[in-house]
Protein backbone atom coordinates (compact mmCIF):
# COMPACT_ATOMS: atom_id res chain seq x y z
CA UNK A 1 0.00 0.00 0.00
CA UNK A 2 1.84 3.08 -1.15
CA UNK A 3 2.18 5.97 1.77
CA UNK A 4 1.06 9.00 -0.84
CA UNK A 5 -2.64 6.89 -1.13
CA UNK A 6 -4.94 10.22 0.51
CA UNK A 7 -2.37 12.57 -0.85
CA UNK A 8 -2.86 11.32 -4.25
CA UNK A 9 -6.48 11.09 -3.97
CA UNK A 10 -7.31 14.03 -5.67
CA UNK A 11 -6.11 12.50 -9.38
CA UNK A 12 -9.18 10.38 -9.47
CA UNK A 13 -12.11 11.89 -11.29
CA UNK A 14 -14.52 13.22 -9.69
CA UNK A 15 -17.66 11.46 -11.28
CA UNK A 16 -16.56 8.58 -10.15
CA UNK A 17 -18.91 6.52 -7.97
CA UNK A 18 -18.20 4.47 -4.73
CA UNK A 19 -19.14 1.20 -7.36
CA UNK A 20 -16.44 2.48 -9.26
CA UNK A 21 -13.89 3.52 -7.12
CA UNK A 22 -14.26 0.25 -4.93
CA UNK A 23 -13.95 -1.48 -8.04
CA UNK A 24 -10.33 -0.16 -8.47
CA UNK A 25 -9.66 0.03 -5.15
CA UNK A 26 -10.02 -3.68 -5.34
CA UNK A 27 -7.58 -4.61 -8.55
CA UNK A 28 -4.98 -2.69 -6.26
CA UNK A 29 -5.70 0.73 -7.01
CA UNK A 30 -4.27 2.43 -4.03
CA UNK A 31 -5.20 6.35 -4.50
CA UNK A 32 -9.44 4.76 -5.32
CA UNK A 33 -9.19 3.09 -2.33
CA UNK A 34 -7.62 6.71 -1.03
CA UNK A 35 -10.64 9.00 -2.44
CA UNK A 36 -12.99 6.76 -1.12
CA UNK A 37 -11.22 7.28 2.53
CA UNK A 38 -11.42 11.27 1.58
CA UNK A 39 -15.21 11.22 0.47
CA UNK A 40 -16.55 9.92 3.60
CA UNK A 41 -13.81 10.84 6.01
CA UNK A 42 -15.72 13.85 7.89
CA UNK A 43 -19.10 11.77 8.11
CA UNK A 44 -16.48 9.10 9.95
CA UNK A 45 -14.62 11.34 11.95
CA UNK A 46 -18.28 13.03 13.29
CA UNK A 47 -19.78 9.54 14.12
CA UNK A 48 -16.74 8.27 15.90
CA UNK A 49 -16.33 11.22 17.84
CA UNK A 50 -20.34 11.18 18.78
CA UNK A 51 -19.04 7.73 20.71
CA UNK A 52 -15.36 7.95 21.91
CA UNK A 53 -15.71 11.83 22.76
CA UNK A 54 -12.16 12.82 22.95
CA UNK A 55 -10.54 14.40 20.04
CA UNK A 56 -7.01 12.42 19.56
CA UNK A 57 -8.53 8.80 20.20
CA UNK A 58 -11.05 10.21 17.35
CA UNK A 59 -7.89 10.46 15.06
CA UNK A 60 -6.91 7.20 16.28
CA UNK A 61 -10.30 5.39 15.83
CA UNK A 62 -10.55 7.08 12.19
CA UNK A 63 -7.29 5.85 10.68
CA UNK A 64 -7.91 2.20 11.98
CA UNK A 65 -11.09 2.20 10.52
CA UNK A 66 -9.42 2.72 7.19
CA UNK A 67 -7.00 0.52 7.84
CA UNK A 68 -9.81 -2.37 8.91
CA UNK A 69 -11.22 -1.15 6.07
CA UNK A 70 -8.49 -1.84 3.43
CA UNK A 71 -7.44 -5.28 5.03
CA UNK A 72 -11.07 -6.38 4.47
CA UNK A 73 -12.00 -4.85 1.05
CA UNK A 74 -12.25 -8.29 -0.28
CA UNK A 75 -15.07 -8.77 1.87
CA UNK A 76 -17.27 -6.31 1.16
CA UNK A 77 -19.85 -7.69 -0.99
CA UNK A 78 -22.15 -5.01 -1.86
CA UNK A 79 -25.32 -5.65 0.18
CA UNK A 80 -25.06 -2.48 1.70
CA UNK A 81 -23.48 1.16 0.61
CA UNK A 82 -20.04 1.38 1.25
CA UNK A 83 -20.39 4.64 3.60
CA UNK A 84 -22.79 2.27 5.82
CA UNK A 85 -19.67 -0.88 6.13
CA UNK A 86 -17.13 1.83 6.87
CA UNK A 87 -19.68 3.36 9.67
CA UNK A 88 -20.16 0.36 10.81
CA UNK A 89 -16.18 -0.52 10.88
CA UNK A 90 -15.92 2.61 12.60
CA UNK A 91 -18.64 1.68 15.21
CA UNK A 92 -16.91 -0.90 16.30
CA UNK A 93 -13.47 0.40 16.68
CA UNK A 94 -15.20 2.67 19.14
CA UNK A 95 -17.02 -0.03 21.15
CA UNK A 96 -13.94 -1.73 21.35
CA UNK A 97 -12.16 1.34 22.54
CA UNK A 98 -14.76 2.34 25.51
CA UNK A 99 -14.12 -1.53 26.60
CA UNK A 100 -10.60 -1.22 26.90
CA UNK A 101 -10.68 2.70 28.63
CA UNK A 102 -12.09 0.79 31.73
CA UNK A 103 -9.84 -1.88 32.37
CA UNK A 104 -6.46 -0.86 31.01
CA UNK A 105 -4.45 1.30 32.97
CA UNK A 106 -2.89 3.93 31.16
CA UNK A 107 0.80 2.52 32.15
CA UNK A 108 2.77 1.77 28.98
CA UNK A 109 3.60 3.95 26.45
CA UNK A 110 1.29 6.80 24.43
CA UNK A 111 1.05 4.31 21.09
CA UNK A 112 1.19 0.88 23.38
CA UNK A 113 -2.30 2.42 25.05
CA UNK A 114 -3.99 4.09 22.16
CA UNK A 115 -3.71 0.57 20.40
CA UNK A 116 -4.88 -1.45 23.60
CA UNK A 117 -7.59 -2.80 21.40
CA UNK A 118 -5.01 -5.05 19.55
CA UNK A 119 -2.47 -5.43 21.79
CA UNK A 120 -2.22 -7.84 25.63
CA UNK A 121 -1.12 -5.49 28.20
CA UNK A 122 -1.07 -6.16 31.57
CA UNK A 123 -4.69 -4.83 33.57
CA UNK A 124 -2.93 -3.15 36.30
CA UNK A 125 -5.99 -1.98 38.63
CA UNK A 126 -3.57 -1.30 41.41
CA UNK A 127 -1.47 2.21 41.10
CA UNK A 128 1.73 0.80 42.20
CA UNK A 129 1.90 -2.75 39.70
CA UNK A 130 3.49 -5.92 41.86
CA UNK A 131 7.32 -7.16 40.55
CA UNK A 132 5.35 -9.37 38.17
CA UNK A 133 3.35 -6.94 36.63
CA UNK A 134 5.98 -4.55 36.06
CA UNK A 135 8.15 -7.39 34.65
CA UNK A 136 5.54 -7.84 31.93
CA UNK A 137 4.53 -3.87 31.13
CA UNK A 138 8.65 -3.58 30.67
CA UNK A 139 8.90 -6.54 28.23
CA UNK A 140 6.15 -5.53 26.37
CA UNK A 141 7.09 -1.83 26.07
CA UNK A 142 10.57 -3.17 24.93
CA UNK A 143 9.19 -5.39 22.26
CA UNK A 144 7.19 -2.45 21.12
CA UNK A 145 10.49 -0.11 21.22
CA UNK A 146 12.50 -2.43 19.26
CA UNK A 147 9.47 -2.59 16.52
CA UNK A 148 9.36 1.11 16.14
CA UNK A 149 13.65 1.05 15.25
CA UNK A 150 12.97 -1.41 12.97
CA UNK A 151 10.39 0.62 10.66
CA UNK A 152 11.84 2.88 8.00
CA UNK A 153 12.82 5.92 8.93
CA UNK A 154 9.97 7.78 7.21
CA UNK A 155 7.94 6.10 9.34
CA UNK A 156 9.71 5.98 12.31
CA UNK A 157 9.77 9.72 12.45
CA UNK A 158 6.04 9.97 11.55
CA UNK A 159 5.62 7.93 14.85
CA UNK A 160 7.98 9.74 16.72
CA UNK A 161 6.58 13.10 16.27
CA UNK A 162 3.06 11.88 16.80
CA UNK A 163 3.69 9.67 20.33
CA UNK A 164 6.74 10.62 21.48
CA UNK A 165 6.83 14.13 21.21
CA UNK A 166 2.67 14.28 21.63
CA UNK A 167 2.18 16.44 18.57
CA UNK A 168 -0.90 16.61 16.84
CA UNK A 169 -1.37 15.31 12.78
CA UNK A 170 -1.30 19.35 12.14
CA UNK A 171 2.09 19.91 13.82
CA UNK A 172 3.90 17.48 12.72
CA UNK A 173 2.71 17.85 9.06
CA UNK A 174 3.94 21.01 9.10
CA UNK A 175 7.70 19.51 11.16
CA UNK A 176 7.89 16.87 8.69
CA UNK A 177 7.17 18.84 5.31
CA UNK A 178 4.84 17.16 4.10
CA UNK A 179 0.48 17.15 4.15
CA UNK A 180 -1.29 15.99 6.84
CA UNK A 181 -2.85 13.55 4.67
CA UNK A 182 0.43 11.68 4.25
CA UNK A 183 1.25 11.78 8.13
CA UNK A 184 -2.13 10.08 8.66
CA UNK A 185 -1.29 7.40 6.14
CA UNK A 186 2.39 6.92 7.39
CA UNK A 187 0.26 6.73 10.48
CA UNK A 188 -1.59 3.59 9.42
CA UNK A 189 1.22 1.73 7.57
CA UNK A 190 3.46 2.33 10.45
CA UNK A 191 0.98 1.02 12.81
CA UNK A 192 -0.08 -1.62 10.51
CA UNK A 193 3.45 -3.08 10.42
CA UNK A 194 3.70 -2.55 14.58
CA UNK A 195 0.89 -4.78 14.88
CA UNK A 196 2.32 -7.55 12.45
CA UNK A 197 5.44 -7.51 14.63
CA UNK A 198 3.58 -7.39 17.99
CA UNK A 199 1.64 -10.19 16.60
CA UNK A 200 4.94 -12.50 16.22
CA UNK A 201 5.52 -12.22 20.02
CA UNK A 202 1.95 -13.01 20.80
CA UNK A 203 1.34 -9.53 21.73
CA UNK A 204 -2.18 -9.13 19.75
CA UNK A 205 -5.23 -9.88 20.06
CA UNK A 206 -7.22 -11.48 17.45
Amino acid sequence: MSTNILADATLQQPQLSDDQLLSQAKSGDHEAFGELCLRYNAMLKHRIFSIVRQQEDTEDVLQDTFLSAYKHLHSFRGKSKFSTWMIRIGINRSLMLLRKRKTLSKTTSEVLTEDAQEIKTPQVRDPKPNPEQRCMISQTQQILGDAVRRLPCHMRSVIDHRYGKNRRIKEAAATLGITETNVKLRLVRARHMLRRSLKKNELWIP
